[in-house]
């Protein structure tokens, strides 16, 4: 009996040092100046081969040029940013310079294609989408799935 108060510590123990493993992950101390934790205003989520990834910081796109979403650490999913031509219903088709993904295997940046982004709404003050595509290893024999995106970026 004695040693069940033990191992619940134990337990406790390595779950906070993972949650501070994970917390270190999303720090903006590592990420550009202009990065800005992800809010109301900004927010961007995808599948990256099934699993969900949710921005925790974001650049403003007029920044940076790219609708880019931080997800683990200095990581990132890259997407065009073309407010001018940011109308509801817009499709944009990647090709392999359009969109990016970086990630933390010995691939580390995916060229996008086979995949678009499409504009679902625009106020005067924000706008919405939704994305997929598969990246692209630069040698072309590797490839990775990122589905289900949706992003919400203030326009400024």
């Amino acid at each position: 009996m004695k040693k069940l108060p033990v191992l619940i510590t134990i337990f406790f123990l390595i779950m906070i040092s993972a949650e501070k493993s994970i917390a270190q992950n999303r720090s903006l101390k590592d990420l550009p100046p202009t990065a800005i934790p992800a809010t109301a205003g900004y927010a961007m989520s995808a599948k990256i081969d099934g699993k969900v990834c949710t921005a925790f910081a974001m650049m403003p796109p007029e920044k940076s040029g790219q609708i880019v979403g931080f997800y683990d650490g200095d990581k990132y999913i890259g997407l065009p940013y073309h407010k001018k031509e940011f109308t509801a219903g817009k499709k944009f088709q990647f090709s392999n310079e359009n969109a990016v993904l970086t990630t933390r295997d010995a691939v580390g940046v995916w060229g996008g294609r086979n995949g678009e982004m499409e504009i679902t709404k625009v106020t005067g003050t924000y706008a919405e989408g939704k994305f997929f595509f598969t990246g692209y290893s630069y040698d072309n024999k590797k490839t990775i799935k990122v589905t289900d995106g949706y992003f919400h970026i203030l326009l400024k």
